[in-house]
Order: structure tokens, then C-alpha cells, then sequence
């Protein structure tokens, strides 16, 4: 598999069949950071970020948001040339960045 057909199945993916799919790219090595991010925000990463500690009946999402989440701010995911625009308005950001979130959540590749 190549990265094109990494981008190409998170495309065709419905988020409503659960996480394996998002769980196969991520562990793909060629997985990278603009990857990685992009999975974050189609799975309401957002919502994550804005609230850290809230606790949430949805088991499954909070389990692959929140390890998706520490694999980010581990750099789990290298950096390479492909590009990814963090989906959020300057006012969404500046509020992030005032909670003290990882400037890698909120600057665009």
C-alpha cells in the first residue's frame, strides 16, 4: 500500500462502521503527521481538546481519540512534505492555545 491509498481509504471511509479502518492507517508506517491529524479531526478531535477531562459515554471514541491523541504529542507520526490545514477558525484556536494545547493540534502543516 502506498500513502495515495492511505489518503484514499480515509476518503471512502464511513465513520459510522467504528475504528478499525482509522486504526489500520495509523499503524501503516507510512502514516504520517498531516495523516495522523486529519484523523484526529474527522473523529471530532476538537471536542477532545476542548474539554480534557470530561468523561463521556461514547467508550469506544474516547479510547481511539485519546491514544490518538498521546500518539500526536508523542511525535509518534514524523513530519514529511505532505500538508494538512488545521480545520478550526483563529478564534477556536486562540481559545485552545489559552488551555495550554500542543501548539502541533493547532498550527497547519
Amino acid at each position: 500500500m502506498v500513502y495515495n491509498d492511505l489518503e484514499n481509504m480515509l476518503n471512502e471511509y464511513n465513520w459510522d462502521n467504528g475504528f478499525e479502518i482509522p486504526k489500520e492507517i495509523l499503524a501503516d508506517p507510512r502514516c504520517d503527521l498531516a495523516l495522523a491529524l486529519e484523523i484526529f479531526y474527522l473523529s471530532d478531535g476538537y471536542a477532545y481538546l476542548e474539554d480534557l477531562e470530561k468523561t463521556t459515554d461514547l467508550k469506544e471514541w474516547n479510547s481511539f481519540i485519546t491514544a490518538l491523541y498521546d500518539d500526536i504529542s508523542n511525535n509518534k507520526f514524523p513530519k514529511t512534505g505532505k500538508s494538512f490545514k488545521i480545520p478550526l477558525s483563529k478564534v477556536q484556536k486562540y481559545k485552545l492555545q489559552k488551555k495550554g494545547i500542543s501548539k502541533i493540534f493547532l498550527i497547519d502543516l
